[in-house]
């Protein structure tokens, strides 16, 4: 079975005759259109992130559906039968049906943010048998982010270092003191990443302030539909229309505040576990956080 994106054609494979490495190479490959960054596209591995340009494939966050299609294209799949979650429900899980197109449940392909947790929300998902040899070798979405954190930081602070250099006079003392402010973040960051239990209590709290977020704009909604209900039994057209407006602009702030969320609960469940191919990310970023606020230091 073959599907057609403009001049491209791709053969669909069954996810359960090849090897998660194999699924691996084809999403990268496929992924390459959206990819502006091509020297990390290039050497990208299960890890890369697809996001960002400082160690991420370049590609935007509005790419990510695309991102998905292009993974959707190239695999077939036995869960291709949708079942309602409830009677009259929207949501629905995915059951073996006939050997079909792939399909990723709606929102997903947000925490899909390496080819390798693409592959771990495939398997997931009941896409491919699950594979713990691979698993292993595959960085969480948790310390997918921080450690991208801890690369934007340290790119930000070598950047303001070579600007203060060049500057002098009053401009000069006001970057030092900017590069002071953020050499003093950049250690702070690199203690959090340390010990896992303080990362993960620092990211619980991003999400509490996320859930905060999300409960104030549900309540939001709530107070809506109620004047919705009164607008409708008062017969006020025009009213009931303006109230549609909004209502339709909270649950689109809702949706988005939604996916935040999700992200941040699963980073926050995440962080306070660490695998040995972690731990060697969070070394490796801390060694050049280490290096990059050394020779900061030396411009202030």
């Amino acid at each position: 079975m073959a599907f057609k994106r403009k001049e491209a054609v791709i053969e669909a494979t069954d996810l359960n005759t090849i090897s998660a490495e194999e699924a691996e190479k084809r999403i990268i490959a496929g992924v390459k259109k959206y990819a502006t960054n091509e020297a990390n596209w290039s050497k990208a591995d299960a890890n890369t992130p697809y996001l960002g340009h400082i160690i991420g494939m370049g590609i935007e966050s509005s790419n990510l559906a695309d991102i998905t299609m292009s993974i959707e294209r190239q695999f077939l799949t036995k869960k291709t039968k949708r079942v309602p979650l409830s009677e009259g429900s929207a949501e629905f899980r995915l059951e073996d049906g006939e050997l079909g197109k792939l399909r990723i449940l709606e929102g997903q392909d947000a925490l899909a943010a390496t080819p390798g947790l693409s592959i771990k929300m495939l398997m997931d998902l009941g896409h491919m048998p699950k594979n713990d040899g691979y698993l292993a070798k595959v960085v969480s979405f948790a310390y997918i982010a921080a450690i991208g954190d801890g690369y934007k930081l340290n790119d930000a602070v070598r950047k303001m270092a070579d600007k203060t250099g060049k500057l002098s006079g009053p401009e000069k003392d006001e970057a030092l003191a900017n590069l002071k402010t953020m050499i003093e973040q950049a250690k702070t960051y690199s203690a959090q990443l340390a010990d896992p239990a303080v990362l993960a209590l620092a990211r619980q709290k991003t999400y509490q302030n996320d859930q905060g977020a999300y409960d104030a704009l549900s309540k939001e909604l709530d107070v809506v539909l109620e004047k919705i209900k009164g607008a409708s039994a008062g017969n006020d057209a025009a009213r009931l229309s303006a109230l549609r407006s909004e209502e339709a602009e909270v649950r689109t702030r809702l949706k988005m505040s939604a996916a935040k969320l999700n992200v941040s609960r699963e980073v926050a469940a995440q962080a306070g576990k660490r695998s040995p191919i972690e731990q060697g990310k969070v070394e490796e970023i801390r060694r050049l956080l280490s290096e990059t606020i050394a020779q900061a230091e030396k411009v202030s």
